[in-house]
Order: C-alpha cells, then structure tokens, then sequence
C-alpha cells in the first residue's frame, strides 16, 4: 500500500513539473487589432486560437492580449492569422478581399498602416510583405475572388455587378504605372480580359456566367503568373465541367469550393497549383 502511494506521488509530481514546463514556454502580449462588435470578436479569437496559443480581444482599446508558446508558434504567425481573417493589426494588414467580405457590421475603419520593413530583420521583412503588399494586378485579383464567390453563391446579380466593376479596373489601368514584367503580359491580356468582363456583364444567366468565368480565370492566371498576388493563390480544377472538358479558377483557399457548380457540387475538384 505504501509503495502505491510512492508511485502515486511520483506521477503527480512528475504530471506538475510537466506542467510547469509547458507553462513557462508561454508568452503574452498585448497588441492593436481592428474591429467593431462582437462578431469581430469571436471571427479574431477563432483565428488567433489553437493549441498554442489563446487570443482574448477588447472591442473598447482595440486590442488583444494574445497567449502562446514561444516554443511551438510566434506572435507573428497568430497575428498574421488574424489578418488572413479580415482584421488589421500593427503587424499585418487585411487583403482587400478578404475586408470586403466581412459582414457590414464589421467593416471597420482602417485607420492602421503597415509597418516599415525592417532591414535587420530579411525574415520579418518578407512575412510582412506577403501579407501587406501585392503587384499592380492586386485590384484585378480582389475583383476576380468576388466574382468567384457570387458565383459559388449563385448570385447572378453579384456577378454582374461585380464584372461592371471589373470592366471599371480594366479599363482605368494605366500601362506607365506597371512594371516591366507587368507591362508585357498586360500588352497580350488587356483586350481578352475587358472581352470576358464584358461577356460575363451581359451574360443573361448563371449558366452563360460559368461559362465565361472559364475563359477569365484562365487571363487572370496569367497575370497572377507574372506578377504574384498578395497572398498564396491556389488554382484549382473541377473535372466534370465544360462538358467533361475540366476547368479552372483561382482561390485564396486550399478548400475548395466550386463555383461552377456552386452548392450542387461545392467541393467537387483539386488543387493542382499554388502561386506565391
């Protein structure tokens, strides 16, 4: 009986200096992250949060006091999670698309900026502008993953609005202002893509829209090929569509969702690409 409660107490003792370990591998900080509401609060702490690491957001200062485990993850990576979100923060900022996709509720006033690159630091420097800063094609690339969506939505009417405002960028995009690289891929793409913007403009239904989309997200991919978007781009291809022919299209998501056949066949296809 004696030798039992040895045992016992050398596990417990074992299990608290085991504890105490993990515990002193963790960090908190306190950090400036944009939002509105309580629905900022629970889509910031979601992201912030896993199995190393705690995010508790204060809607009043904006800010969140985020826990991790220096040993496993880094401030950097929760808040660049944070931003991948939708939500701005004083290390990374939000891509524009993925903004623009919050709730209206939760369209915050961007009033932070992205932090100067920091030349000491190479590594810093290449995160932040992964996040932060994006080539001349980056407004074309927005505009493409709402189109994308209206169509995984089904929203014919999104779509059309939204290729109307695609048809806008095109046509305002000033050649001087790109790149070398970017000016000779805009010299072969420019008159195609205002083709099929305008195509999927008028295009009378959800079906004739799917259809163009092909054709758009193979010039968009083009592009993305010469001037890297802001972020990791995923192509991806369903098989089925186009009469068995397959097609593709582009995605801020490993996850795919399919939005040539939208929520009758929402995961059909691969990712066969990553652009970054």
């Amino acid at each position: 009986m004696k030798l039992l409660k040895n045992i016992i107490a050398i596990c417990l003792l074992s299990s608290s200096l085991y504890g105490y370990g993990q515990n002193t591998a963790m960090t908190t900080q306190t950090v400036k992250v944009s939002g509105n509401c309580g629905m900022c609060k629970k889509t910031i702490e979601k992201a912030g949060n896993s199995a190393d690491s705690k995010v508790d957001w204060n809607e009043d200062n904006q800010t969140a006091k985020v826990s991790f485990n220096a040993e496993k993850t880094s401030l950097d990576a929760v808040l660049k999670n944070i931003a991948l979100a939708g939500y701005d923060n004083e290390k990374y900022l939000a891509p524009a698309t993925t903004y623009a996709e919050l709730h209206g509720c939760c369209q915050y006033d961007r009033t932070l900026s992205a932090p100067p690159a920091n030349p000491e630091n190479k590594e810093e420097s290449i995160e932040n502008s992964s996040v932060a800063k994006a080539g001349n094609f980056q407004p074309i690339y927005d505009q493409y993953f709402i189109l994308k969506d209206a169509l995984i939505a089904a929203d014919h009417q999104a779509v059309t609005a939204g290729a109307a405002k695609l048809s806008n960028l095109l046509s305002t995009l000033k050649s001087t202002s790109l790149t070398t690289t970017e000016q000779q891929v805009w010299k072969t793409q420019a008159n195609s893509l205002a083709q099929h913007s305008k195509a999927l403009q008028d295009a009378k239904d959800l079906a004739k829209q799917r259809l163009v989309f092909v054709s758009l997200s193979e010039e968009v991919y083009k592009l993305a090929k010469s001037s890297k978007p802001a972020l990791p781009v995923y192509q991806q291809k369903c098989p089925m569509f186009n009469g068995g022919k397959g097609a593709t299209w582009l995605s801020l998501i490993k996850e795919v969702k399919n939005p040539y056949y939208g929520a009758q066949m929402l995961t059909c296809g691969s990712t066969i690409q990553t652009i970054q």
